[in-house]
C-alpha cells in the first residue's frame, strides 16, 4: 500500500471502526421490535427463537465461508458486499409484512455482519500508525460491544417513544449505512489483492499451524464471555417486566445497553494491560456475574441482579479484548482475517447458547431450571478456561 498522509490513514481507521459499530448496532436493533411484530404477524416466543437463530446461522456462515476472503480479494470489497447487504436486510424490515420477510432481513443482516467482522479488524490494525499495537484490537472489541448494546436501546426508544416504531428506526439506521458505504470509497485498500493469483473460494477460517494454541485459549476463553452478553440480553426484559412490573422497550433496552457498555469502559480503562491479564482477571468476575445474576434472577433481588450487570460488564469487556489481543499478536499478518474470523465464530456459537438452549429446555424443564441449568455449564467452562489461560505463557508481539 502506497504512503499516504497521516491523516487519510486517522480518517480511515475512525471510517472503519464506526462503520463496524454501525453494523453490530443493526444486528441487535430488531430485538425490541419483537414482541411487536408478534402482535403484528401472530408469533410467540418459538418463532422469536428461530427468526433470532436464522441471524446467527447467517453470521457463522459469512464467517466460515467467507471469514478469510479478504485475505485473498483485499478488505474493501468485503466492507461493500457487507454494507450492500446490510441495506438490502433494512429493506425487508421496514417493508415486512409476514414472518418470512423478518427472516430473509435477519440471515441477510448477519451475513453483512460476519462479512464485516474479520475484514474491518484485520483493516483496523493495517490502518493504525501509532506504537501502542494492542490499541486495533481494543478498538475493534469496543466497536463490536458498543454496537451490540446500543441497537436494543436505540430500537426500545424509537418503538415507546416515536411513530412507526416499526419502520421509522430502519429509515434511520439505512441512511446511516448508506452514508458509511459513500465514506468507505475514501478508505485506502490496506491489504490488496495479489495480480494474477486466482481466488480459493474453499473456507479459509482457522488460525495457522503455529498460532492453533493461542486461538484454542481465545475461543474457550469468549464463549462464555458471549453466553453471558446473550443470557442477560434474553433475561433483563423479563426480569424488568416479572420483578419491576415495567414493560417499557426503552428501559430493557438502556438495562442491556449499560452491560454492554460497562465492557467498553473497562477495555478503555485497561486498554494497556497484556492480553493475558485482562483474560486471567475477567473470567473470574464473569463467574462471579452469572452467580449473581442467576441469584438475583430467582430472588428477584435488583439489587443483586444489577450488581451482576455491572461486574459481568468488566469481565466480559476485559476477556473479549484479551483473547482478541492475544491472538492479533500471535497470527501473522497474511492470516490476520481468517484467525479472527475464528475467533468470532467461537464468539457469535457463545451468544447463541443461552438463547437456544433456554428455548429448547424451558419446555420440558420450566424457565428456572432451565436458565440454572445453563448457567451452571458456562461457569464450568469459564472455570476451564481461566486454568488452561493462566497455564499458558505470555504471548509477546
Amino acid at each position: 500500500m502506497a504512503r499516504l498522509p497521516q491523516t487519510r490513514y486517522t480518517a480511515s481507521f475512525a471510517i472503519i471502526a464506526t462503520t463496524f459499530a454501525l453494523l453490530t448496532t443493526g444486528g441487535t436493533l430488531p430485538i425490541p421490535l419483537y414482541t411487536l411484530w408478534g402482535e403484528y404477524f401472530g408469533f410467540g416466543a418459538e418463532t422469536t427463537t428461530w427468526v433470532f437463530a436464522v441471524y446467527v446461522l447467517g453470521t457463522l456462515l459469512a464467517l466460515i465461508f467467507f471469514g478469510g476472503l479478504s485475505d485473498q480479494v483485499g478488505r474493501r470489497p468485503l466492507a461493500f458486499a457487507a454494507l450492500a447487504l446490510t441495506i438490502t436486510s433494512t429493506l425487508f424490515f421496514l417493508f415486512a409484512a409476514n414472518v418470512p420477510m423478518l427472516l430473509a432481513g435477519r440471515f441477510l443482516s448477519g451475513i453483512g455482519v460476519g462479512l464485516m467482522t474479520s475484514a474491518a479488524t484485520a483493516a483496523l490494525a493495517e490502518l493504525y500508525r501509532g506504537s501502542n499495537k494492542a490499541f486495533p484490537s481494543m478498538i475493534s472489541t469496543a466497536a463490536n460491544m458498543g454496537g451490540l448494546g446500543l441497537g436494543p436501546l436505540v430500537a426500545g426508544v424509537f418503538a415507546q417513544y416515536l411513530p412507526a416504531p416499526t419502520a421509522l428506526v430502519f429509515i434511520v439506521f439505512g441512511t446511516l449505512v448508506a452514508l458509511v458505504f459513500l465514506l468507505t470509497f475514501f478508505v485506502p485498500e490496506t491489504h490488496p489483492r495479489t495480480a494474477g493469483r486466482k481466488i480459493n473460494w474453499a473456507p479459509r477460517v482457522g488460525a495457522p499451524r503455529p498460532a492453533l494454541g493461542i486461538y484454542g485459549k481465545s475461543a474457550i476463553a469468549v464463549v462464555p464471555t458471549f453466553t453471558l452478553l446473550g443470557l442477560f440480553s434474553s433475561l433483563t426484559p423479563r426480569f424488568i417486566a416479572q420483578t419491576l412490573d415495567v414493560h417499557n422497550l426503552a428501559i430493557a433496552g438502556l438495562a442491556t445497553f449499560i452491560l454492554f457498555e460497562i465492557g467498553v469502559i473497562a477495555q478503555l480503562v485497561f486498554r494497556g494491560k497484556e492480553p493475558r491479564w485482562s483474560i486471567l482477571r475477567g473470567l473470574p468476575l464473569l463467574i462471579a456475574a452469572l452467580a449473581l445474576v442467576l441469584t438475583g434472577f430467582l430472588t428477584g433481588n435488583l439489587g443483586v441482579f444489577g450488581l451482576g450487570t455491572v461486574i459481568g460488564g468488566i469481565g466480559a469487556g476485559l476477556t473479549f479484548m484479551g483473547g482478541l489481543g492475544q491472538l492479533a499478536r500471535a497470527v501473522p499478518h497474511e492470516s490476520h482475517a481468517k484467525s479472527v474470523a475464528a475467533y468470532f465464530i467461537a464468539a457469535q456459537s457463545g451468544l447463541a447458547i443461552p438463547v437456544l438452549s433456554i428455548g429448547a429446555l424451558t419446555g420440558p424443564l420450566g424457565l428456572t431450571t432451565a436458565t440454572t441449568l445453563v448457567i451452571a455449564v458456562v461457569m464450568v467452562l469459564a472455570a476451564v478456561a481461566w486454568i488452561v489461560n493462566r497455564r499458558s505463557p505470555r504471548v509477546t508481539a
